[in-house]
């Protein structure tokens, strides 16, 4: 029978052969995971230095960083807002709201359960205010969307002016401004003919745009009216069935 640590000849003799003492054993662990730590934490400080800049991997940027800057990377909050940039979310440009001190004036206007209806033969304006909303970058412009009627035959055309106010923008005050909401294609201009496509229905839409910067919590007011009798407006009736606000 074998004893542990015993070499057994074919004559019999018994030859003993030493054991490795216990501190060694230990001796020669400590100095293995000596070696794998290390190399673990050279390579993790090289790694930590590369990426001492990031976030999981993924660059910073500041809250003013244009959107091209912006691209797979994180954004800071503002320092003196402490929110991010207004178009970090895309958030629908449209807006439903519902319009404010509503009103029409003049014996051409007439306000209906359905709109506001504008005669042909005489003058009448319609106007309504809203406020600016928090998500709208003043940088760009307002536009409003008038849903109107035209039940004539063929094409026609009915002449219309736009007026406006704004304010207020003074940190001290009340600032109010007036303007005016241009017509597609009009350049500066604030009034004029607006065509009615002919077989196209009798339900169309005539888009406007305030061209002034505001921003969130001022108001803004349309005033839309038409030129009874003008001898280039050449449609009937036109009723106003909804207006939108997009920013």
């Amino acid at each position: 029978m074998r004893g542990p640590g015993v070499r057994t000849h074919d004559r019999g003799m018994r030859i003993h052969t030493p054991r490795p003492s216990i501190p060694w054993q230990i001796a020669l662990v400590v100095v293995a995971l000596t070696l794998a730590f290390g190399g673990g934490a050279v390579a993790k400080g090289k790694f930590d230095a590369r990426n001492a800049d990031k976030v999981d991997g993924k660059h910073a940027v500041s809250a003013k960083a244009p959107v091209k800057q912006r691209k797979g990377k994180l954004v800071a909050t503002d320092p003196k807002t402490g929110k991010l940039p207004a178009n970090i979310v895309p958030i629908s440009p449209v807006l439903a709201i519902a319009p404010q001190g509503v009103g029409v004036s003049g014996g051409g206007a007439t306000l209906y359960d359905d709109g506001v209806s504008f005669s042909s033969a005489a003058e009448g304006a319609l106007r309504f205010g809203f406020v600016v909303p928090p998500a709208h970058n003043p940088e760009k412009p307002l536009q409003v969307d008038v849903v109107y009627r035209e039940d004539s035959a063929g094409a026609c055309s009915w002449v219309v002016a736009t007026s406006g106010l704004e304010g207020p923008d003074s940190p001290t005050g009340s600032d109010i401004h007036n303007g005016g909401w241009q017509f597609p294609g009009s350049g500066t201009g604030y009034d004029g003919p607006t065509a009615v496509p002919a077989g196209d229905g009798s339900v169309h839409t005539l888009t406007l745009t305030w061209p002034f910067q505001d921003n969130p919590g001022m108001f803004i007011q349309l005033g839309l009216a038409r030129i009874g009798g003008d001898a280039a407006d050449t449609c009937g009736t036109v009723s106003v069935y909804g207006i939108q606000v997009r920013y």
